[in-house]
């Protein structure tokens, strides 16, 4: 076992490997009445091409798989309903598949031992038929068809889709409904084994018990049930072309006004610097520049151009970073103009930066006072890095507006793309 220190944080990550790979990472808090658990694999819709375990060659596999086998992890061949158990422990469960992982989650305040435990059996118990199968696929069906009509939704992926040439970033999580349809019992069990070996999974705990006690029971746990030993899972490599798909494209939907989205794409290893400073980096920049006390949105509310706050975000998308700046305006082209002319004279004050950075240590000190800011800090770090490391606070306290130039010249800021979503009756 050892300890990753939270540094200026005063807080400690117990962390252990157990011997059948499974990572437990455990944050006590003494005092505090709740806790929240999180039991992760490292599969997500993006992975759909692999060597499955004990198999020697490459498989395809449907759309959408990850998402269908979350689906399935809470029907269970014996005992008690998954939600039904929770429940009469006092605890709140659910799960979510995302791109890059899947998680399953139970929050609560009372039976802290009784839940974490049965959150990791269950997990570990799969249970699939042809028929529970056929079955949830009406379901999933279902759940795609109401994401067609969430606009915002749709235009998000529009610009994933535009940004990125291989990455699948701009398909949906549940899969088409071909993918859906074609999914069948033995594609979720050869997923589920390789995926669900404890070897690519990790367990997350904030509580208020000991974590030495915390871990021992993990391990108490796993050390009567049997799994597969796995190597390193060989996963189908997807190499990305820099420039984005496509530079300019407009859509229509179900909208009262247009959505206009200015999109960056950037190489984060070409600029050569820590990644975890980059991000941080461009945080700052787009707070500084962009929010909704930012003298450029204040003038372009003033001169009509937009009539709401001009949204923004920064993601990281395997080894590049996307910033969109966005806002519903009937000014398409006034309102790119400014922003692309924005960026030709972008905020760099030090009394900015100094500002905001006080903000972000002040938000991140203010979330570990609360079990569920505290997961949300820890979970932060373990889907960027696949781990949970000890220095992210404290390059944020360390950072200096001198290093903050020095990246922000740095980076190229001319790969764009322009993505717009337009009423239906607009369209010819």
């Amino acid at each position: 076992m050892d300890k990753i220190n939270l540094k200026y944080l005063d807080e400690v990550v117990y962390h252990e490997k157990l011997d059948n790979g499974l990572n437990i990472y455990v944050l006590r808090k003494k005092d505090y009445h709740t806790f929240s658990c999180y039991f992760i694999t490292n599969f997500g819709a993006l992975i759909d091409e692999f060597i499955p375990i004990n198999e020697k060659e490459y498989h395809k596999f449907p759309k959408g798989v990850a998402h269908f086998l979350e689906h399935k992890m809470f029907e269970q061949e014996t005992g008690p309903n998954v939600m039904d158990k929770f429940s009469s422990l006092l605890g709140t469960c659910n799960a979510f598949t995302n791109y890059e992982y899947t998680a399953y989650y139970v929050n609560g305040a009372d039976n802290f031992k009784e839940n974490l435990i049965f959150l990791i059996d269950y997990v570990q118990s799969p249970y699939f038929t042809d028929e529970n199968v056929e079955k949830e696929k009406g379901i999933i069906d279902q759940e795609r068809l109401m994401t067609l009509d969430q606009p915002e939704r749709t235009f998000s992926l529009k610009i994933l889709s535009n940004i990125f040439n291989n990455y699948e970033y701009g398909k949906t999580v549940v899969g088409e409904k071909e993918d859906i349809y074609s999914i069948t019992k033995e594609d979720l069990y050869r997923c589920y084994n390789t995926f669900y070996n404890p070897s690519n999974m990790s367990i997350v705990v904030v509580s208020n018990e000991e974590e030495e006690k915390v871990i021992n029971l993990i391990k108490e746990n796993q050390s009567k049930k049997k799994f597969d030993k796995q190597g390193t899972i060989k996963i189908k490599e997807t190499k990305e072309d820099k420039k984005v798909s496509k530079e300019y494209d407009v859509i229509y939907d179900n909208v009262e006004k247009p959505k206009v989205s200015y999109n960056i794409k950037i190489n984060l290893p070409e600029i050569k610097e820590d990644l975890d400073l980059v991000g941080l980096s461009l945080r700052i920049l787009l707070v500084s520049n962009f929010s909704k006390m930012s003298d450029f949105n204040l003038e372009l509310k003033n001169k009509n151009i937009i009539d709401d706050n001009i949204g923004f975000s920064i993601g990281k998308f395997i080894d590049y970073g996307l910033i969109t700046i966005r806002s519903n305006t009937i000014k398409e082209e006034e309102f790119l103009d400014k922003v692309k002319n924005k960026f030709k004279s972008l905020e760099l004050s030090k009394e900015k930066f100094e500002l905001i950075k006080k903000t972000f240590i002040a938000n991140t000190v203010y979330s570990f006072t609360t079990t569920h800011g505290i997961m949300g800090y820890l979970l932060d770090e373990y889907f960027d890095k696949r781990k949970i490391k000890e220095d992210y606070f404290s390059k944020l306290k360390e950072f200096t507006y001198e290093k903050y130039i020095e990246i922000i010249n740095k980076i190229d800021f001319s790969n764009d793309n322009i993505t717009i979503m337009r009423p239906l009756d607009e369209k010819e």
